[in-house]
Formats: C-alpha cells, structure tokens, sequence
C-alpha cells in the first residue's frame, strides 16, 4: 500500500514538473495578445450582434442628422404647435441618440413620441415608435422586452394591412431568432418577409432591393444554422441566396447594402476553403478575397467604421488559412484596435474565435484554451438566455399540446369504436333499405334520362342536317365570291402594263407590285401618245375590292385625259394631269363638304417624259420620287394634298421638272413599302421607313434593276421576318416602279 501511494506521489510531481517546463518552452511563434478582461465590457450589450445593428442602419436614411438640427426641428415644430412635427423632431432626436449609442435615451425619446402618438390617433406612427423602442432594446440585450414591443408593432401593421411595416418587423424579429440560434423560428419570420417583398415588387416594381435584403438574411440563417450543424446543403443555399442578393444590389448601384451581402460570401468562401486541399483551396481563398475587396471598397464609399471591423476580421481569417502567420499577426494587431475603438464592442467574439483558431494553428495550446474559455463566457452574456428558454418554452408547449390533442383523439376513436359495434345492425337495416330506396329511383332517373336523349337526339340531328344545308349554302357562296374576286383580279391584272410592254415603251425598268389581297388598291400604269411618256403610281383609299374599284376608276381617268388634245401637243403639264384626276375623281365619286363618306380617293406620283428633251415633269400628290445618280439618293417630295375633295377651291398641284442624264434611275413608290412594320436593329417594332429605302437604292446604284429588284423584296422580307423573330404580316399593298434613262 505503501509502494503504491510513493508511486502515486512521483507520478505527480513528475506531471507537475512536465506542466512547468511545457510552460516556459518557446512557442513556434510568438503570442500576440491575450483576452480582454472581462471588466472592461461592464455589460452585455456592449455584444450585440453587428448584422442587427447594419439592418437598422439600413433602414433609415438620415444617420447623419446632428442633434442640433433635430432639435432646432424640435423648438419651429413646439412654435408652430404642429404635432406631426414634433413626432418626427424627436424621432430624429432619439435617431442621434442610437448613433451615439446611447440606446437609454433613445428609448426614452422614443417613448415620448409614442405618447404624442397615441394621443393624436395616429395608429401608424406608434407601430414605427413601437418598433424603433425595440430596435434600442436590442442593443441593450433586453430581448423579452424587445419582442414584446415588436409584436405591438406587427399587430398594429397587419391591422392597418401595412406590407411594408409588416415586412420591416419581420426582419428584425428574424435577426433576433437568428442571434438566438433558433433558426426555424427565424426562417418563417424571413420568409413571411420575403413572401411580402416579393408581391409589393411585383405590384410597384419598387421592392428588389428588399426582397434582396430578405434573401441575404436567409441566406446569413443558412449559414449560422450551418456553422451549428456541419450540414453541406446549407453552406450552399447560404452562398446562392447570398449571391442573389449580391447581383441585385449590384444591379441597383446600393453600395450601402452591398458591404453586408459581401461580408457573407467573403466568410462562405474562407469556409470552403477550411474544407479543401490543394489548388481548390487557394481558388476559393481567391473568391474571398475578390469578395472582401469588393465590400471594402463599398464600406470606404460609404465611410461605416462598423462594417470596416468586419473586413478586418476577414483578413485576418485569410492570412489564418493560407498559413501566412506573420501576415496574420500584423493584421491582428490593427484589428485589435478597430475593435477596441468601436462603443458597442459587437466583434470581440469574432475576434476571439479567431485567436482560438490561430493559436491552434501555431501549436501554442494554452493561449488557444485561454481564448477559448474567454469566447465561450462572452457569448453565453451575449445571448438572452431566458429569450432562448422562452422561446424553446414555446415550442415545448406547442408539442405538448399535440400530445395531448393525440389522446384524446386516441380516447374519443376507441368510443366511436364501441358505439359502432352498437349501431352497426342499425345502419346495415337502414342501409339496405336506403340502397333499395336508391336503387328505384336510379331506375326512374335513368328511364326518364334515355327518353331525353332520345328527344335531344333527334333535336340533334335535325340541327345537323339544318347546319349542313346551310354550310353548302355557304360554300356556293364562298365559291361564287372566290370566283368574283379572282375575276377582279384578272380583270386588274388586264388593265396594267406588263413587264415586256414597260421595258418597250422605257427601256430597263423595275416592277414591284404586291397586293395585299387578290385585288390591289394600288396600281402603276403607263402610256405614250406620241413623243410623250407618262407614268405613275397610285396608291388608293383601302385595299382588296375596294381598292381595286377605286384604280380601275383612276385608270380610266388617266386613260381619258392622256388621249385629250391638250395632252398630246404637249400643253398639259404633270400638275395640270393631277388637277384634272382630282376633279374627275370628286366629281365621279360627289364629293362635297357635307358628303364626309365620299372623301375617299388617292395619293399619286406621276411623271411625264418627252422624247425630245432631257427633262422630267414629276408632280405628287402625298408621294415622291427618288433620283438616283452617281450613287447619290435625291428626294423629291409631292405636294401635301390627295386626289379628293379637299376644299371648295384647292390650289393647283406643283410641277417639277428634273434634267434626266444617261445612266440616271427614278424610283416612284406608295406608303406600303415605308409604313410595312418590322424589326429594328434593338429588335424592337417599327416601320421601315424612306432614309432605309433611301440607303438601300444608294447602296445597291450601279448594279442591274432585276438585282435592285431582288435586293429590295430580301430587305422587305427581312425586315417583317429576321431570324428567330415572329413574322409581322404584310399590312398594306405595295408598289414601286423604277425605270433607267
């Protein structure tokens, strides 16, 4: 007995000896500093979570509002007895306070407001005075109280049906279950935030940037949840809600926000990096970097001290991982008197995991259970523990009374099951009788339903054989109009020149005529009577038969007036033949002023040609003409009246007269070419347009008019129907008559 106790006594002493001597053996590298005493942070709150205190931040935007000017507010408001003023002044007020961190009086300010609220009515200013009370309660670690007066918040919000304030308390109460680690709780706060952003920015296009904020708190929930259970799926639903938010507070140029989406994909990507080995390692450790970047710069622009600290850290956290430890040291120490300036020391837990882990890298054990003991005592007075207990106290009761619910459930079926063995004669009696019951009148029902359908089907095909005759009625009359319009179209066809008798009478000429139906409201003719050439384009009033009435009608005027006398020996000008087409024309069709219906008619372009000079008569009504030479486009526009009934006396149309060289093209042309809509270089819709017409003759000027002819049917094509684009219809007839000199 003797032996052992001496054995156990050298065992001891020998430890005691081998503790000593581990203890004053140089470490691999220096220690940096130790844990703050606990007596400088006299209190818990000095440990409030930082992500709380950026999303109150966030939610104002007058933190720079002095005191002094608020107050001045304050005394004009008291003056002016203006009440709703003085609520804002002193909201403003207590507003300095928080960014003074003097949390007290901005409770009491705060509450001062709520009174001013209360006694005028104004049921919304409360809720947003309930809410700031508890956004400073916060920060003193008061949780319970906090909680309460956010419900007193969100209770006046979802009676005022108030989306926004309902969503802005949800976030807050959301950060708060998240500080607590109790991270369902969080979630639905979150979503149900997320579910009001997201309707409110489909209903104004206005909310992105909260329904941004919204993913990224998700996304710091995923991440903390992570953090607590190791479970992979979270760390990446964290990083893509992260990176959601990322791009939208991007896209909307929010660099207030930005730092904070940052900051979490900055620690995401540090902690794939703890995970990996290798070149995969360094890939993620760059990702962080890019990211820290990114949010330093933000927070400089912005001039957050708060959010700076975090950046630090990150750094740090860097330097830690890519086992760069004379790095780390130097950015230990700048951290450390970051956090050591800040009021509410909200980062020295941060600071002390960090030191755990460094520490434990450089292989000095004692420093990293020293940090460790300190980490562990600051966040258990960091967290509201009776705030935690409350709510798991809850969810206890919850489960409980899901218990209970089950048996009684369970007690009330065995009941049912005795009382079923007792009726169960009962309802087999009265069942049969029932199904018999049922069973006749199924009979009676079916019976009187096979004596309706046979009424209905005779109905019915007596309704056939009505719907057939009356569908061959329609085809006969369908064939008979088919017949007609094609006849019209032929009889059209008949009475324009052909593409031979045009290159006889002109030389090299260029015929693009498509009708929008069969028949055309758009027609070209031509003629010579002698030395004289006279050609044209009209473009009349609607299209199909219509139109096709109304160019017979205005062939038939020209054909009378170029067979005139005046016409032949040359006394009758362009603009003389389009004054006589619009007499002719209104007195065809009686036009006058209180005849609204008649003032149909055409606009037309009409050029004359004499053999025995070089020059061109053009006169227009509403439509130019297009000289092209030497590769240059020149327009020549018509005059600003239709061939129609205009006015008791209308002026005479203008003639032009062109000087024609060899080698010289003129293009004639109706509106259905310019008005065709299509497909711009955006992709977005609009018509084609002359300055387009314009560059596509100047473009395509020396080459032959059947190539000219093929290049602008492509262009038309093209332009109604470019590639992997909806086709656009032809909405108009279209005419255009070139002729080479």
């Amino acid at each position: 007995m003797r032996m052992k106790r001496g054995r156990t006594t050298s065992i001891i002493t020998f430890a005691l000896v081998a503790i000593v001597v581990a203890s004053s053996l140089p470490m691999p590298c220096a220690a940096i500093e130790g844990p703050p005493p606990m007596q400088l942070m006299p209190n818990a709150s000095q440990y409030v979570k930082p992500d709380f205190r950026n999303l109150v931040y966030a939610e104002h935007n007058n933190a720079d509002t002095s005191m002094d000017n608020a107050c001045d507010k304050l005394s004009i408001a008291m003056v002016a007895k203006n009440t709703r003023n003085i609520v804002r002044a002193y909201n403003a007020i207590a507003w300095s306070y928080f960014c003074r961190s003097n949390f007290g009086k901005a409770i009491t300010t705060y509450q001062t407001a709520l009174q001013i609220c209360d006694s005028i009515g104004d049921r919304r200013g409360a809720a947003n005075c309930y809410h700031d009370i508890a956004n400073s309660l916060v920060m003193l670690n008061r949780y319970n109280e906090a909680n309460e007066y956010d419900h007193k918040a969100l209770n006046i919000f979802y009676e005022m049906n108030d989306e926004d304030g309902i969503s802005k308390v949800c976030k807050t109460l959301g950060l708060m279950c998240i500080t607590h680690h109790l991270y369902n709780q969080a979630a639905e706060y979150l979503n149900g935030a997320l579910d009001i952003d997201t309707r409110m920015n489909i209903r104004t296009n206005n909310n992105a940037t909260d329904v941004a904020i919204d993913y990224m708190y998700l996304g710091l929930a995923d991440y903390r949840k992570f953090i607590d259970t190791r479970v992979d799926s979270l760390i990446h639903q964290a990083k893509a809600k992260n990176l959601r938010a990322y791009k939208e507070f991007k896209s909307a140029g929010n660099t207030t926000i930005i730092a904070d989406a940052c900051k979490n994909l900055m620690c995401i990507y540090l902690r794939y990096a703890q995970n990996s080995r290798g070149d995969l390692k360094q890939k993620y450790l760059d990702s962080s970097l890019v990211f820290h970047n990114i949010g330093l710069t933000a927070v400089r622009k912005t001039k957050n001290d708060v959010s700076k600290i975090d950046y630090l850290l990150g750094e740090c956290k860097m330097a830690i991982e890519s086992r760069d430890f004379d790095t780390a040291r130097k950015r230990f120490k700048s951290t450390r008197q970051a956090v050591d300036k800040e009021p509410n020391r909200a980062y020295y837990l941060k600071y002390g995991f960090l030191m755990v882990k460094y520490y434990e890298y450089v292989g000095d054990y004692r420093h990293s259970f020293e940090w460790a003991e300190w980490t562990k005592s600051l966040e258990k007075r960091q967290l509201n523990r009776e705030y935690a207990v409350l709510s798991a106290r809850l969810s206890l009761k919850n489960e409980q009374d899901k218990i209970l619910l089950q048996n009684e459930i369970d007690t009330e079926h065995e009941y049912i099951k005795h009382r079923e063995q007792e009726i169960r004669l009962v309802v087999i009696t009265a069942s049969t009788v029932l199904v018999l019951v049922l069973i006749t009148i199924l009979v009676v029902v079916i019976r009187g339903s096979l004596k309706r359908k046979k009424r209905l089907g005779r109905k019915l095909m007596e309704r056939n054989e009505e719907l057939e005759s009356q569908r061959d009625q329609l085809e006969i009359v369908n064939d008979q109009i088919s017949s007609s319009i094609n006849f019209a179209h032929s009889l059209q066809t008949s009475m324009l020149p052909t593409a031979e008798q045009m290159n006889e009478m002109f030389g090299e000429t260029l015929i693009l005529w498509r009708p929008l139906d069969l028949v055309s409201g758009d027609f070209y003719w031509a003629t010579q009577c002698g030395r004289r050439k006279l050609v044209t384009i009209a473009d009349c009033t609607g299209h199909g038969v219509p139109g096709g009435f109304m160019s017979m009608l205005g062939i038939s005027i020209l054909s009378d007036i170029t067979l005139t006398p005046e016409f032949k020996n040359g006394q009758m000008s362009a603009g003389n033949v389009l004054d006589i087409m619009r007499e002719k024309v209104v007195e065809s069709l009686r036009q006058s002023d209180a005849d609204a219906m008649s003032l149909d008619g055409m606009d037309m372009a009409l050029c004359i040609i004499d053999e025995d000079s070089p020059t061109l008569q053009f006169a227009g009504a509403f439509r130019p003409i297009m000289l092209v030479r030497n590769g240059t486009v020149t327009e020549y526009k018509g005059d600003r009246m239709p061939i129609s009934f205009l006015s008791q006396n209308p002026r005479p149309f203008n003639t032009v007269r062109i000087d024609i060289e060899p080698g010289d093209t003129i293009f004639i042309y109706s509106d259905g070419i310019t008005d065709q809509f299509g497909y711009n270089e955006k992709g977005d819709q609009s018509k084609y347009a002359g300055r387009r017409l314009q560059k596509l003759l100047a473009e395509n000027a020396g080459k032959p008019l059947d190539e000219i002819h093929r290049q602008i049917e492509a262009a038309i094509d093209n332009w109604r129907a470019p590639a992997q684009q909806r086709s656009i219809p032809q909405t108009d007839d279209i005419i255009l008559l070139g002729i080479r000199f």
